[in-house]
């Protein structure tokens, strides 16, 4: 009896020392990936004690970081050669695009009367805005592959709201239409980035401009945030509210008129990555996309 006594107590040392050891094993693991998540080192993981029965985890995790860092070491190429091949494409499309200009310039000047001069202060105008357009859209496309937040700063966003409805004032003029303005206030103070949100505007007036059929009624609305709500009349029964948004959705009205499909969801990424929310509703013939900014 004495002698069993003794080997229960003594099996109970063991594995009291083992499970000792168990816990100083997994606690050793447990701080050694904090430290390779905090410092972003390349360490990999190994054994305090020893244990064999540790070693199949470790040798795991091992695995899943050099795989992991492998797949870090891909994106990084990958989006090196992606920001390559923009600038590549920028600099073709720039070029014609300079070249046009000059030659705006040149029939500016031999232009014998001022309706002809007018026409080309058209063409020059509609010329620039495509090249502030080329401009911005690289800028963005950085910006996005990047995964790195826009830069902002204190902005009136009616300014930036009338801006854009000023690049399309001749369009809907053109179309006998109007886009009707309704803001109580001059001023509206949000912290966001004015190229990516006079891009979030120009995309939806723009598009109302395509698909929509009567004037366009831009509101802005003031409580605990900035709503600006796009609404205009638009008959087609098939319109699916709820994947306007999703890149190339198009619907056979836009199918007609060469649409991609890649405006409203510009609008929604950009409009995202400045804090922001938007939404889109269909009721009747009267078609709404409602923008949502916290004010400054």
């Amino acid at each position: 009896m004495t002698i069993l006594l003794l080997i229960l107590g003594v099996t109970d040392v063991i594995l009291l020392f083992l499970l000792i050891m168990q816990k100083r094993e997994m606690w050793h693991i447990a701080r050694q990936l904090q430290e390779i998540k905090n410092q972003n080192t390349n360490f990999l993981l190994h054994s305090l004690t020893g244990m064999k029965d540790s070693q199949p985890l470790i040798n795991e995790i091992n695995a899943f970081l050099k795989e992991t860092r492998q797949i870090q070491v891909d994106y990084r190429i990958k989006s090196h050669d992606l920001e390559q091949m923009l600038t590549n494409i920028s600099h073709d499309l720039r070029t014609p695009l300079t070249s046009a200009l000059g030659y705006i310039g040149i029939l500016q000047q031999k232009a014998p009367g001022q309706e002809e001069k007018r026409e080309l202060e058209i063409v020059e105008k509609r010329l620039l805005r495509l090249e502030e357009l080329i401009d911005s859209f690289f800028e963005f496309s950085k910006i996005i592959s990047k995964g790195e937040p826009p830069t902002t700063s204190a902005l009136n966003l009616v300014s930036v709201l009338e801006e854009a409805m000023v690049h399309y004032y001749d369009d809907y003029c053109a179309a006998r239409r109007e886009i009707i303005f309704q803001c109580q206030q001059h001023k509206l103070t949000v912290h966001s980035n004015q190229n990516m949100l006079l891009r979030i505007f120009d995309n939806l007036i723009g598009n109302a401009l395509k698909h929509g059929t009567g004037n366009l009624t831009i509101s802005v609305e003031t409580d605990s945030a900035v709503k600006i709500c796009f609404s205009n009349q638009l008959s087609n029964a098939d319109m699916d509210t709820g994947r306007v948004f999703d890149e190339f959705y198009t619907t056979d009205i836009s199918r007609t008129k060469g649409n991609t499909g890649l405006g409203l969801a510009i609008a929604k990424q950009f409009t995202h990555m400045l804090g922001g929310s938007i939404r889109a509703d269909y009721d009747g013939e009267t078609f709404r996309v409602t923008v949502e900014f916290h004010p400054d």
